[in-house]
């Protein structure tokens, strides 16, 4: 039995043994910490298993689906695509969902965003065009701190932000969650989406592209951005409303948190004619997968069918390691979808790419004959500069000793 196997079998017995307690713990803060740490030891059991399964040491090439355990209810009927019905007397949730600590389900959140956001824009919306794929951006400005710092640098023409249902730090935990900018799974953050869509247009020079892990923080924050339209539009400030709606390379037993029917569907209804940037759910470190032709093909299929009479741009959003691998697929998108561009991004927490894998991938969108309408938002490590700077630091502590 492998090693990903043994750890699959610790992950299921902690859980089994685990959860019943739950359940008994009458004290909302206790449950609350206890599901908080049975969480984070499950993800260090499922790293540890994967990272030491793995081919040299990195990550699977396939990311098993997420382990469904029972809950009891009854006829319900569910349009998050992570939960999965099985039955009248038994609803499917993924283990991540059990664990995840929070006080209201992403299905609960979702839903009440649906009953209070408003359906249309309560004014027209007007955007600024589509910015050429060349920008310089500054990625997961989760915080003021990296707020502040992008907007502070004047080489930072785009800033990214990632956008979950959660609290701002300070206030009532037990108050009902709001849109936030924080990277799952933390659920606080100093920054609001209200408080850094302000921030953005006040600084009135950076493009701004928003992530949105969770349909709940979807539904709340269009309108919101809807009614900032004509304000951003002034500024000639572009905005991309992003989110992950395919299942991709590395995790194609996943579904997805944002739905791509639900998201297209929201776009349309309450920003209508703002840019779109679509991606699929991705394990971007693992080995060898790349993006194929079904997965291109799907894309061009959701786009036919939603956004023919769109007047906003697509960006389609694409892992930088994956995609460099074969782009041949990728190049075929973008001849089916006419006036598309690729972003290449790669994520929060994977490692950055060396400036010579960066070149390596550009040539490789070069011979097929796409480069000039992509982009890239890509952590780079330059292995001179970084020798060089450890060289630096080690001289500095030698002289200190």
């Amino acid at each position: 039995m492998g090693m990903r196997s043994l750890m699959a079998i610790h992950v299921i017995s902690v859980m089994g043994i685990c959860l019943p307690f739950v359940r008994i713990i009458s004290q909302r803060s206790l449950r609350l910490k206890f599901l908080a740490g049975l969480k984070l030891g499950m993800a260090g059991l499922c790293v540890v298993g994967c990272t030491l399964g793995g081919r040299g040491s990195i990550f699977p090439l396939q990311w098993p689906s997420p382990l469904p355990l029972p809950q009891k209810s009854r006829h319900l009927h569910l349009k998050v695509c992570h939960y999965m019905l099985s039955d009248p007397d038994r609803k499917m949730v993924s283990a991540t969902d059990v664990a995840a600590g929070c006080t209201r389900s992403d299905q609960q959140q979702h839903t009440e965003a649906v009953a209070t956001a408003p359906k249309r824009p309560a004014v027209p919306t007007k955007w600024a065009p589509l910015p050429s794929p060349k920008q310089v951006w500054a990625h997961s400005c989760v915080t003021w701190a990296k707020l502040n710092d992008a907007l502070a640098d004047p080489s930072v023409t785009a800033v990214e932000v990632d956008v979950t249902m959660g609290h701002v730090v300070g206030s009532d935990r037990s108050s009902d969650p709001v849109p936030i900018m924080a990277h799952p799974p933390s659920r606080t953050s100093d920054l609001s989406f209200e408080a850094c869509l302000e921030a953005v247009i006040q600084d009135g020079r950076r493009h701004v592209k928003f992530d949105f892990k969770n349909l709940a923080s979807v539904e709340l924050c269009l309108p919101m951005l809807a009614a900032a339209s004509s304000r951003l539009a002034a500024n000639r400030q572009a905005v991309w409303l992003n989110a992950d709606v395919l299942p991709g390379p590395g995790l194609r037993s996943w579904s997805c948190a944002v739905p791509a029917e639900a998201f297209l569907a929201a776009a349309a209804e309450l920003c209508p004619g703002a840019h779109l940037s679509l991606g699929w759910k991705v394990n971007p470190v693992g080995w060898n997968h790349t993006y194929t032709e079904a997965d291109c093909q799907a894309m061009a299929a959701l786009c036919n069918k939603h956004l023919k009479e769109a007047s906003g741009g697509i960006v389609f959003a694409e892992a930088a390691r994956v995609a460099g691998r074969d782009p041949n697929a990728l190049a075929g998108l973008l001849r089916s979808v006419p006036n598309s561009q690729l972003l290449l991004w790669t994520g929060t927490w994977e490692p950055p790419v060396s400036s010579g894998a960066l070149q390596a991938i550009h040539d490789a969108l070069s011979g097929v004959g796409v480069v000039g309408c992509c982009g890239f938002d890509c952590q780079v490590l330059d292995p001179c500069i970084a020798w060089r700077k450890f060289l630096t630091d080690i001289s500095r502590h030698l002289m200190l000793v």
